[in-house]
């Protein structure tokens, strides 16, 4: 029973950050296709598309930007973003700060002790420039492991076009 908020600080970073996994087994014996080649180019588009998607009223991270402001402002800041994104690719640069992030820990609703790592949940609050590249990268990784089919069929997390309804049709189909 943890009393203090330092006690409760090591419960709850238990309960959310486990230790990490042994490594069973090696990757060296494995036989992996060749690399695809995807376009690690960032576009003007790709950019206005993403600040445009941002939520304008969500928490803000460490860099302390308003979403409202990137939205609003998409235009002016578009031409930056792209020389900043285009370095980055260029030159294989990781811009330290961008990758920081500010853990908030919030109650969740109905739970009936608060005792309890599992009646918290994290939220993780990203850098909006970070987020905004992550984005774009994570559209791009998507297109191209659709275009070469990198994934199974049945696979449906997370791939555009692949719903749970898509799911539940294959399942009848099946089963039929």
């Amino acid at each position: 029973m943890a009393r203090t908020n330092k006690e409760k600080g090591i419960a709850l970073t238990k309960g959310f950050f486990p230790p990490k996994p042994l490594k069973l087994d090696s990757d060296d014996d494995k036989d992996y296709p060749s690399q695809c080649q995807g376009n690690v180019k960032v576009t003007v588009e790709q950019i206005q598309g993403q600040l445009r998607k941002l939520k304008p009223f969500k928490a803000l991270g460490p860099d302390g930007i308003p979403n409202i402001i990137l939205t609003k402002c998409t235009d002016l800041l578009t031409g930056s973003l792209m020389c900043i994104y285009e370095a980055i690719f260029e030159h294989r640069l990781s811009y330290k700060p961008w990758k920081t992030f500010t853990t908030v820990v919030l109650c969740k609703l109905g739970k009936p002790r608060y005792n309890m790592p599992k009646a918290y949940r994290p939220i993780a609050l990203l850098n909006t420039m970070w987020k905004v590249l992550t984005a774009i990268i994570a559209d791009q990784l998507t297109h191209i492991s659709e275009k070469h089919r990198l994934l199974p069929v049945n696979h449906f997390g997370g791939r555009p076009g692949h719903t749970m309804t898509d799911a539940m049709h294959l399942i009848v189909d099946i089963i039929k």
